[in-house]
């Protein structure tokens, strides 16, 4: 049955397990001849299917419907058990590694990290991060045979039909690197390779502030900026894998860049040279004239908050930049909803609002009324969630319903 559960995600005719584990996770409590309704699936074929999700503990029984007022029969009524498998995500970043077990819902089990020197090989990287999932699963004896599979999220822009890096900025020596086909080797599992900020994107769609939005935008203000886009409920990509690098994008101010912004501005060409939170804390350190030891984003939000003018003007002028970018992204791609990430960016910020503001004064009008800008609710889970969301959404997405057209989804292997 577990074997069942991982091939899943790569056929059109998926098998009728998953349908079935599908409509109970979604279900609260269900009973055999609802299932049986609803996946249009003759009853006999539902009993063998539920005996075998019962014996692999993916189903679990939980008493049993009330009858009609007509004498009805009572029927049993079962639900979906997440705890029966789990999954593996992982967040690579340029000085370290985490790790995290989750249940088939996404709920974090144990979590762990590995750090390592900016340059570090990437074989020596995944010897140590594959020496914590080792451990983990020695010491929970059975939970490999019910992994259903491994997410992994990462800086650069993924080739996902390579399962590796194809532009790599801040990892050096991993372009290139079989990445997927290292981990999937290991442990015979299928796994998905995504880009950290588009592994946020999915998390927030899936599990935080865009939960059921069917057309957002996440927009990561951190080490740089970037975005990840959903269209129609599903992550967008692109045709290089690099959709939403809207760090690349030029300025485009000109002369009008060091009046527009006095503090930030230090001759950068693009927006990802000057939203980052190293030039950001730089550059105040340097026009407040203070050390920039200890400075740290939450120090500069505070220091704002009691009225330095430097720090408000910092302030001021990211909200300038990042409402530029959102206005962009707005009449572009006109989403239901923003997600703004990033410590810089967190509820009550004054940065939030000052973006709000700026969008308000869009000259599309209506796109920017209709526009909810909210702030990110996953921060430092968001890629580990993100990662594990990449193979909970290959499980559990319907397959397309298309006879004999194989689908394999990229970024998948096993």
């Amino acid at each position: 049955m577990w074997k069942t559960l991982k091939r899943s995600g790569r056929h059109v005719g998926e098998p009728n397990e998953v349908r079935v584990l599908r409509l109970a996770r979604d279900s609260h409590a269900i009973s055999r001849t609802e299932i049986a309704h609803r996946c249009a699936l003759s009853k006999p074929t539902v009993s063998e299917i539920v005996s075998r999700l019962l014996d692999g503990g993916v189903l679990e029984r939980v008493g049993e419907s009330s009858s009609s007022g007509r004498g009805g029969r009572r029927r049993e009524l079962l639900r979906f058990n997440p705890g029966a498998g789990c999954v593996v995500g992982i967040e690579v970043r340029m000085t370290g590694a985490a790790v995290a077990f989750t249940d088939l819902n996404a709920s974090i089990l144990h979590r762990d990290a590995v750090t390592f020197r900016a340059g570090t090989p990437p074989g020596t990287v995944m010897q140590k991060v594959c020496g914590v999932i080792d451990g983990f699963f020695a010491s929970h004896r059975g939970l490999l045979e019910r992994c259903v599979g491994v997410g992994v999220g990462l800086p650069g822009v993924v080739d996902r039909a390579a399962g590796a890096l194809r532009l790599a900025d801040t990892l050096a020596g991993w372009k290139g690197f079989a990445l997927r086909d290292y981990v999937a080797a290991r442990y015979r599992v299928p796994v998905y390779l995504e880009n950290d900020v588009k592994a946020r994107t999915l998390a927030e769609h899936l599990f935080g502030a865009g939960r059921g939005v069917r057309d957002l935008v996440f927009l990561w203000v951190g080490d740089g900026i970037g975005a990840g886009i959903i269209i129609d409920g599903r992550l967008h990509h692109g045709v290089t894998g690099s959709a939403g690098e809207v760090g690349y994008n030029d300025l485009g101010l000109g002369r009008d860049a060091r009046a527009l912004l006095p503090v930030l501005y230090d001759g950068q060409e693009d927006f990802g040279d000057i939203l980052s939170d190293t030039v950001i804390l730089r550059r105040f350190a340097q026009r407040a004239r203070r050390s920039a030891d200890g400075l740290t984003v939450p120090v500069l939000l505070a220091e704002a908050g009691q009225g330095n003018r430097v720090a408000r003007q910092v302030l001021e002028e990211v909200s300038l930049l990042t409402g530029t970018v959102c206005v962009n992204l707005i009449n572009t791609l006109n989403p239901a909803v923003i997600v703004l990430g990033g410590k810089l960016a967190a509820g009550g910020s004054v940065v939030l609002e000052g973006v709000r503001a700026h969008v308000a004064r869009d000259l599309l009008s209506a796109a920017a009324e209709a526009v909810r800008i909210v702030p990110a609710a996953l921060q430092e889970e968001g890629v580990l969630l993100g990662a594990a969301g990449l193979v909970l959404e290959a499980l559990f997405t319907p397959a397309p319903e298309r006879p004999g057209h194989a689908r394999t989804p990229a970024g998948a292997h096993a």
